[in-house]
């Protein structure tokens, strides 16, 4: 836990208190609720982030390597499966079909895990089992992924360059360019929509005006409280030793607040100051107050997003699914069962694969799966 964790631990129960003989007014309220609001959000993103970086350390550390296993496991299998699967040895064209569907799904999430079929005794079996050519289906796929990447693109208003697609030479290859390809469009965007907001301030002289003097009040703002704050929690100037730690942890968290203009959290220090002088919140000023409400809901309003969007982030596509029109993350443990469970499947069927002599046996053999994708 860092310095700053510690820290927001000690200071988030501070309430600062109005005067004795007069009540809170509806600005200070807002002021406090907003406060609150910010530390309540900034406390979900960091539990919401620590359970999703410890799933990803799960999905690392236990359950990818099972699905290496697996699809290792799913290649054997379908090599075993393809001799069988011809009139000779299956005369039922019903019962034919159902292990060349098998075969050809086997085939499908192989094909999903390594984003492509590298092995050409596989591509062999692919172009036996649905009668087309591996390259050929690639091609289409690889066709249809481009047609949705460009329609997405359009649907943005967007018009980027394709031709560093055209050389892909795989399915792997394609969706590692386009999604490189994403990530800079992406990085765009966000370039533009900042550059047209410092043009919007530009075209509106008194707006833009305000807009710069608030700003400029924020920076003095920040300033001052910095400077204020570190006169007080200074540890050079402690002489109790407890306190002189704790004040090395605020300090190193004052430090780094000003350092990043992290207005929220030198206004909490700036609260736990005012309360250990025995002050109250009254010592805010009508102007700070104002500017500070405004900063704080832009604050809220940017964490609230952070907070929505946190499972959609690309660090964590691995580990989030789309079930039931909703976006979740997996259950570690449960999905390492599931894959548990899949390649003991799998080794019961190649097992009885490899003594396999007859219809019955192969048969045998099929009905000990419980594949799933």
């Amino acid at each position: 836990m860092s310095n700053t964790d510690n820290t927001r631990g000690k200071i988030q129960d501070l309430v600062p208190t109005p005067a004795a003989e007069r009540p809170l007014s509806k600005e200070q309220r807002t002021f406090l609720s907003l406060l609150e609001k910010v530390e309540s959000l900034r406390q979900s993103i960091d539990a919401e982030e620590a359970e999703l970086d410890a799933t990803l350390a799960f999905y690392a550390a236990e359950i990818f390597p099972k699905l290496v296993r697996r699809t290792a496991l799913q290649k054997e299998l379908v090599r075993a499966l393809a001799p069988y699967v011809n009139k000779s040895f299956f005369p039922n064209r019903e019962e034919r079909l159902e292990f060349k569907a098998l075969a050809q799904d086997l085939l499908d999430q192989i094909a999903k895990a390594e984003r492509g079929l590298p092995d050409d005794d596989l591509r062999d079996i692919y172009n036996v089992l649905h009668g087309v050519g591996y390259a050929q289906d690639e091609q289409k796929t690889i066709a249809a992924a481009r047609a949705e990447l460009e329609k997405f693109f359009a649907e943005e208003g967007l018009e980027p360059d394709f031709s560093e697609l055209d050389d892909a030479v795989s399915e792997a290859d394609f969706m590692a360019k386009a999604e490189a390809l994403m990530a800079r469009i992406r990085r765009m965007k966000q370039e533009e929509a900042e550059a047209a907001r410092c043009a919007e301030h530009g075209r509106h002289g008194t707006q833009d005006e305000e807009a710069r003097a608030a700003e400029e009040f924020r920076k003095r703002s920040i300033a001052n409280i910095y400077k204020q704050l570190a006169r007080v929690l200074h540890p050079d100037f402690e002489r109790d030793a407890d306190r002189q730690k704790q004040k090395v942890q605020l300090m190193q968290e004052l430090t780094e607040a000003y350092r990043h203009n992290d207005l929220h959290t030198l206004l909490r220090l700036e609260m736990q100051w005012i309360e250990n002088e025995g002050g109250n919140i009254e010592r805010l000023t009508h102007e700070k107050l104002q500017v500070y409400i405004e900063v704080l809901r832009g604050q809220a309003e940017g964490l609230e997003g952070r907070l929505r969007d946190l499972v959609f982030h690309p660090r964590y596509r691995l580990i989030v699914v789309f079930n039931n029109g909703l976006t979740k993350p997996i259950h570690g443990p449960d999905k390492a069962r599931e894959v548990d469970d899949n390649i003991a499947a799998i080794e019961r069927s190649i097992a009885l694969m490899e003594t396999a002599k007859t219809a019955d046996d192969v048969r045998a053999a099929v009905k000990k799966l419980g594949l799933k994708n």
